[in-house]
């Protein structure tokens, strides 16, 4: 009897998802956190799927198998899932917004912070030694 696991093509799915949305991420300006944010109902949506599937094809096949669930790949998705609900939550609740200005006024006095001392550093090279 053969034995058909549960969860792979769900994590597989997943993973390649991600990946493009943190590419789609890199190259626009649409962020990859909020589209993640929005788009997490999907991976429960793929996982009961994939359990229709395969019990479906396991009662119309003349070739019977067990279900076995994939702990490994159910588990990661899992992990992936809360994180995004975690995430949709700040995003909802305006968190998100607050942490994003955070590190914008932390770059922005990093920034100052360079120009102060690049500028500190070309005017003491002007005075002459001697």
């Amino acid at each position: 009897m053969k034995t058909k696991r549960v969860g792979v093509i769900s994590m597989a799915i997943v993973l390649i998802a991600f990946g493009i949305l943190l590419f789609i991420g890199q190259f626009s300006k649409i962020s990859a956190i909020e589209l993640a944010g929005k788009f997490w109902p999907l991976i429960l949506i793929m996982i009961g799927l994939e359990i229709l599937y395969y019990s479906y094809i396991n009662k119309e096949g003349e070739d019977k198998f067990v279900i076995k669930y994939d702990i490994f790949s159910i588990f990661i998705v899992m992990i992936i899932l809360v994180v995004n609900v975690v995430l949709y939550g700040f995003m909802e609740s305006g968190i998100l917004d607050l942490i994003k200005l955070r590190v914008n006024e932390e770059k922005v006095i990093y920034e100052e912070y360079l120009e102060e001392n690049y500028e500190y550093k070309k005017q003491a090279s002007k005075i002459p030694c001697g």
